[in-house]
């Protein structure tokens, strides 16, 4: 087993297939097969699944990924050491699943743990809990954020030590709905599903289940908003609470200063009976970086602050 094997596996399962990987790595799709081949038969296993429409992880691939992904992130740290500057750029991943406080904390902790003149290089990723499994699980982030309905923690649980990832939980919460200060239903005493029947919902658009979006409030609840907005980043759904009357929307706790600068308000609903879970996740088996632990650190105290105060915040 050699490097370029590894990263020959790894062009496959990042692209798909054999044939786009071979583009990918601009070499002979034969030299990509064989690489993949006798790599197979030297380790006893199979990687992939041949299908019509490409490749498949098998479960002894989806072992085999996860530390080839670590190998590898490990060999490009190696090959920075004495290159210039002197003081290497520090290097960080997050993805996240949809969190405000995520994006507040990570600025807090860069202003309070990062020298203004140190070398950094860091990637924030905001996407869906899918997405930010795979990306830590093939090593493109340190850290990842994933939002998940509490009952499906066992679930969840299982399914990340299969990818060999751990976790540790953030939050636990109920959602709260976040609408405008002269909302219609700002003032009401319990907000209902019929109260919200004539008002607009804005809706991550990389949830379209409805059945998904809806057992993160009450699973018996199987009759959906008639209005939706569905939105694909996070400005643009501050700018449509902002601007769109009696819009409003599903989320975890909000920092205070955040809701006061858009002229928001989080309100709590008797509606809203199932717990969430937030929680952080990383690669079991890879070496936590002194920044990823530290910010890891700073996340977990920032999100108790916030989960401590959220009664405050929800109050009128």
């Amino acid at each position: 087993m050699n490097l370029q094997q590894l990263k020959y596996v790894l062009a496959i399962y990042k692209e798909g297939s054999i044939t786009k990987a071979s583009h990918a790595l601009f070499c002979a799709q034969p030299n990509v097969s064989s690489a993949l081949k006798s790599l197979e038969s030297e380790l006893h296993i199979r990687i992939f699944d041949r299908t019509p429409n490409g490749v498949e992880l098998t479960p002894q691939g989806e072992a085999f990924i996860s530390y080839a992904a670590n190998i590898m992130a490990q060999v490009e740290m190696l090959e920075t050491i004495g290159r210039e500057p002197e003081e290497l750029p520090a290097s960080l991943g997050i993805s996240v699943s949809r969190a405000s406080y995520c994006t507040q904390a990570l600025s807090l902790w860069m202003n309070r743990e990062i020298r203004p003149e140190q070398p950094l290089s860091l990637h924030f990723c905001e996407t869906n809990t899918e997405k930010v499994i795979d990306q830590v699980f093939r090593a493109e982030s340190d850290l990842g954020v994933i939002r998940i309905p509490a009952f499906y923690e066992s679930y969840y649980g299982q399914l990340l030590a299969n990818k060999n990832l751990c976790y540790t939980e953030l939050m636990r919460f109920q959602m709260l709905l976040v609408m405008r200060r002269d909302h219609p239903l700002a003032e009401e005493a319990d907000i209902t599903p019929d109260r919200l029947r004539p008002y607009t919902e804005v809706v991550h658009g990389d949830h379209r289940n409805p059945s998904m979006t809806m057992a993160r409030i009450d699973p018996l609840l199987h009759e959906t908003p008639s209005r939706r907005i569905y939105v694909y980043d996070r400005g643009s759904q501050i700018d449509l609470l902002k601007t769109l009357p009696g819009a409003y929307m599903w989320a975890s706790p909000i920092p205070e200063d955040i809701l006061e600068e858009a002229g928001m308000l989080v309100r709590s609903s008797s509606m809203a009976r199932v717990y969430n879970l937030d929680l952080l996740i990383r690669r079991k088996n890879s070496p936590e970086t002194p920044l990823a632990k530290s910010f890891a650190a700073y996340l977990k105290e920032y999100a108790d602050k916030l989960a401590k105060g959220r009664e405050r915040m929800t109050s009128r």
